[in-house]
């Protein structure tokens, strides 16, 4: 192949490759429509395009209608969930039975529904992990705006306060309580109430720090306001956020201290419904090793719970930031970026393997050049010896 064949082939194909590109990456963009969104619209807009988010949120709605029509569910089923049903819900040697249309996910070891027991735990988890997860972010928001705002003395109790309680063991407490004031759903919620806001409480504290210098703070401050002014209109919005995210990543949290507890006899009291509960049934007398679903289907919705509510409370973090918006955008440039070089790759190959045969075209043509010149001189000495 000659010199100009090679690059004739190789300049027609880049440009053709290369028009391809460029004609795809110059296409004008389609014309957007300019809105001005509110806050939450803004907020849910960017929370859509999360698929995760959507997904957890999906799961999170399904739990809660399920706990909200748990009598409904009874009903349907034809199952109490604290009524034993032995004649079908026991075998003849006394093992729980199966799922199956009797029961759909099974029976436990006295015969009661676990279905209609898992949608009246759910009751339980939520009450927990929501009310529980609210108040500590309530008492974590006092604490911190208290300590980070005034500090000096305030600041130095509360946050021996916070190290204190930091530092109790959880599941001894716990159980010096209960053995005093006995289980129940009231101390269960206190005992995880009690030690859900120190590490929300630090980091409002370092936040206000740091907004307390900010210059519409000191403006308020120059004008004359007072320190709960300044604090209910300047400190307390720039929280929301943090506040938000920090109680939806509590609930997690909150419904495992619930489950714990009821798995060591410590939490709900039966026969009340509980997740934690239900698995230390099925532990006690190793029940589970012949009745599996005792607690695949617990232990299922305990995980796809806290699962869901940590996914969500991370995608309520990137949609509530007002740079979430442009952050999304700028990957998606990298990405197209990244898929531009993509496609100029193979050419930008095809050229390199075209020089390389020019090289070795000329190479060639310059290892026959000094051949040929040899011969002649060959020639010429041999002519004039004669």
């Amino acid at each position: 192949m000659s010199e100009a064949t090679v690059r004739n082939t190789t300049s027609t194909d880049a440009k053709t490759s290369l028009g391809a590109v460029g004609a795809a990456s110059n296409k004008p963009a389609p014309a957007r429509k300019i809105e001005q969104l509110g806050t939450g619209q803004a907020t849910w807009r960017r929370l859509r395009h999360d698929k995760a988010s959507m997904i957890a949120l999906g799961f999170i709605v399904f739990l809660v209608l399920m706990a909200v029509f748990a009598p409904a569910l009874a009903a349907v089923t034809g199952h109490d969930p604290a009524q034993q049903y032995r004649e079908i819900g026991l075998t003849a040697t006394g093992l729980p039975t199966g799922p199956g249309k009797a029961f759909w996910f099974g029976a436990d070891q006295l015969g009661r529904d676990e279905l209609v027991r898992i949608a009246y735990g759910a009751r339980v988890s939520l009450l927990v992990g929501v009310v529980a997860s609210m108040c500590g972010s309530l008492i974590a928001v006092v604490i911190g705006v208290l300590a980070g705002y005034f500090g000096g003395w305030v600041d130095n109790v509360l946050s021996r306060i916070t190290d204190f309680v930091m530092t109790i063991p959880f599941l001894l407490c716990a159980l010096a309580l209960v053995s005093v004031f006995g289980a129940s759903i009231r101390m269960c919620l206190f005992v995880v109430i009690f030690f859900s806001w120190a590490v929300t409480g630090r980091v409002i504290r370092a936040q206000v720090q740091v907004l307390k210098k900010k210059e519409f703070v000191e403006a308020a401050r120059s004008l004359g306001a007072s320190d709960a002014s300044i604090i209910v209109k300047d400190i307390l919005p720039n929280l929301t956020e943090t506040i938000i995210v920090y109680t939806t990543q509590g609930i997690p949290s909150c419904i495992v201290f619930e489950a714990s507890l009821s798995f060591l006899g410590m939490g709900i009291v039966p026969p009340t419904p509980s997740w934690g509960g239900m698995l230390s049934e099925a532990a006690g007398n190793s029940i589970y090793m012949v009745a599996p679903w005792l607690v695949f289907f617990p232990g299922l919705f305990l995980l796809m719970t806290t699962l869901s509510f940590n996914i969500l409370g991370d995608g309520l973090r990137d949609a509530l930031d007002p740079k979430a918006g442009r952050r999304m955008l700028a990957k998606k440039r990298r990405r197209k970026g990244a898929a531009a070089v993509a496609a100029v790759a193979p050419v930008t190959a095809q050229i390199a393997v075209a020089n390389d045969d020019i090289a070795a075209a000329k190479s060639a043509e310059a290892t026959s050049s000094t051949s040929v010149s040899s011969s002649t001189s060959a020639a010429s000495m041999t002519k004039e010896g004669d």
